[in-house]
């Protein structure tokens, strides 16, 4: 607990070399206003007040060091600086106007990973991230700039041994509780690119959560329009910029921390104009104190080579703050081929860069190409029932079959693949089709490689509590706490259908097809068909209704 006591001057304000600035170390006793004037900063500069304490003996500053308050610091977070809080008495921040902020760490450090100023609300009862936290040339001094600077402040590193956890979120849906207590980024997928460079949408609330919470600007072949807006903006220089403009006023107007450009689908002859593009981009947002992250494909793994495609890893990785690698979704080359690319991309890319997207949909692969399914759609696939006996009366054998997981048909069953990491099935449809299920079971061994490869952590594709999604934050969780993934596969019986009727016996079942020995009575009775993944449970069933069995009528004597 941090109790209340005196204040003391607050060492703040560090001024940046700027037309105002001669770069020299400023007065422990000073920090800085940092004008953002709607777009104009980015094109007119930066103006700077600076304020000083009036008397040796008191604060009035924007900010005074605090031994203050009854604030939980969490177990969590490693606390780098000593405690600030606002000044009820210092100056208004003038309208239109951010805050810069330059405050003594406690003990010198390097490493930014993980290190970011937070800020204390009252109201949630949470430390949030605020702003970035910019290191000196010497590791002593952290900066950042706040568009509504909080009560307290101070600067945290999060203790996280998996690094980095991002959590991707659709507007309007909510965190997973335990993504809402691990992540250290929130994407939130807002924004989309307009043909004439601005952008559509706007940016969701900011989660409850202690992450990082940096909106997305979108592209791909699945969101209409958006890979020929992409096509358009990159075309000519002129078009790039004025797109790089967009992005910083929509950032500045709404105060955002940082962006996420994920601009997948690309064709390759965009490789030069996209490299350029995030160059200047990374260039106008790290000038405000902002952060650029990236959501790129992985590269393919053709005969002879990685092939990049669009999108120049080396470049990109000098430009960006963190990579993500978007979710590969083909299971049947993932084990085979993903040691070989993030080799590549390692050796190209700071791998504390680098983050690894997990997802908690299953994948379907078929001659049409591969398709994204949530767990409980694909369950339902494998689950289908069907008749099999032509005659359905009391008193007979009848025989109800799991269209999808029929082994007598040859099909696979639910089973795990060990060449895959994943439980998997195959069923007919059109040529035939294969469904690799994403549980914690295969996110453990997805997770092996940002062990293998040092990578800067995890990110998952859709964190939203939706419980028709594969909960692969059971692995997730223990690959944070300890920075090993537990490799475990299910139990083969977990794998095999289970049956059960209302009433009469049944025989077999474990191949996919039982027999019903129906019971001698007439009615309706429900027969169940129970499906795991390893992990969780699904039921189908059908109800079946039993005429009488057909007695013949004896003869009369003669």
């Amino acid at each position: 607990m941090i109790r209340p006591g005196p204040r003391r001057g607050y060492a703040g304000g560090a001024v940046q070399r700027s037309a105002f600035s001669d770069g020299r170390r400023p007065s422990p006793v000073r920090f800085v206003v940092l004008a953002v004037i709607a777009i104009a900063v980015i094109a007119v500069g930066v103006l700077i007040w600076f304020f000083f304490g009036r008397s040796p003996g008191e604060c009035t500053d924007a900010y005074c060091e605090a031994t203050a308050s009854e604030i939980d610091i969490p177990s969590d977070f490693d606390l780098h600086s000593r405690l600030f809080e606002r000044n009820p008495n210092a100056e208004p921040l003038p309208d239109g106007f951010d805050l810069q902020i330059t405050i003594p760490l406690e003990v010198p450090t390097m490493d930014g990973r993980g290190l970011s100023f937070y800020g204390y609300n009252a109201e949630s009862q949470i430390w949030e991230p605020v702003a970035s936290a910019a290191l000196d040339e010497i590791g002593e001094r952290a900066t950042g700039i706040f568009a509504d600077p909080p009560r307290f402040l101070a600067v945290f590193r999060r203790l996280n041994e998996g690094r980095q956890v991002v959590a991707y979120l659709a507007p309007g849906d909510t965190l997973h509780p335990t993504a809402a207590l691990l992540a250290t980024v929130v994407h939130t997928l807002d924004f989309t690119p307009a043909p004439d460079g601005s952008l559509r949408g706007q940016p969701s609330p900011r989660p409850p959560t202690t992450a990082l919470h940096y909106p997305v600007i979108s592209a791909s072949a699945e969101i209409d329009g958006t890979v020929p807006s992409v096509d358009n903006i990159l075309s000519t220089g002129a078009d790039r910029t004025n797109h790089v403009q967009q992005i910083l006023q929509r950032v500045a107007a709404h105060r955002l921390s940082g962006i996420d450009i994920a601009y997948l689908d690309l064709r390759a002859d965009h490789r030069t104009s996209f490299t350029l593009f995030i160059s200047e981009l990374a260039e106008g947002l790290h000038s405000q104190g902002k952060t650029l992250t990236l959501t790129l494909p992985a590269p393919l793994k053709a005969i002879d080579r990685i092939d990049e495609g669009a999108y120049d890893w080396a470049a990109l990785g000098e430009s960006a703050d963190l990579i993500k690698i978007a979710p590969v979704r083909d299971q049947s080359t993932y084990r085979l081929h993903m040691p070989e690319v993030l080799d590549h991309i390692t050796s190209l890319v700071d791998p504390g860069k680098v983050i690894l997207t997990i997802t908690p949909y299953a994948s379907e692969k078929s001659g049409d190409g591969i398709r994204p399914l949530t767990l409980a759609e694909a369950m339902t696939v494998a689950s289908k029932l069907a008749i099999r006996s032509e005659s359905l009366v009391a008193g007979s054998d009848v025989q109800i079959v799991g269209v999808n997981i029929d082994r007598d048909e040859g099909l696979s069953g639910l089973r795990w693949q060990a060449e895959t990491a994943t439980v998997a099935f195959t069923y007919k449809l059109n040529g035939g089709r294969t469904v690799w299920l994403e549980n914690s079971f295969s996110a453990g061994f997805k997770l092996e490689f940002v062990s293998v490869f040092n990578l800067g952590g995890l990110a998952v594709e859709d964190s939203s509590d939706n419980d028709f999604l594969g909960n692969i934050w059971i692995a997730v969780e223990p690959f944070v706490a300890s920075g090993q993934p537990v490799l475990q596969q299910p139990s083969h019986s977990h794998l095999l259908p289970q049956w059960k009727v209302t009433a009469g016996s049944l025989v077999g079942g474990d191949r996919g097809l039982v027999t019903w020995q129906t019971p001698l009575e007439a009615g309706s009775y429900i027969v169940t068909l129970t499906l795991s993944d390893g992990v969780e449970r699904f039921e189908s069933r059908i109800v079946l209704a039993l005429p009488p069995a057909e007695t013949e009528e004896p003869e009369e004597a003669p």
